[in-house]
């Protein structure tokens, strides 16, 4: 009766690391699916074209117009 419970004892030790392992390399894989949707998310939001209408293009290339002419006066 003891070897028996001694047989389960090193059983059950031998297999929680296995468990553990599985269960991590789970929850690696989990995180690695996320990263590429994430990424594949990113790309297709940036592949897309930028429309505007066409009043707002003096706008949009002129925001930043006063930030390269302070540079270029600075150089």
């Amino acid at each position: 009766m003891k070897t028996l419970v001694l047989l389960l004892v090193v059983a059950g030790l031998a297999a929680s690391p296995a468990a553990a392992q599985k269960k991590d390399k789970q929850a690696t894989e989990a995180e690695d699916i996320a990263k590429q949707h994430d990424n594949t998310r990113r790309a297709l939001r940036d592949a897309l074209p930028l429309v505007l209408p066409s009043w707002s293009l003096p706008f949009y290339f002129g925001m930043h117009l006063d930030d390269t002419k302070n540079e270029n006066k600075k150089k």
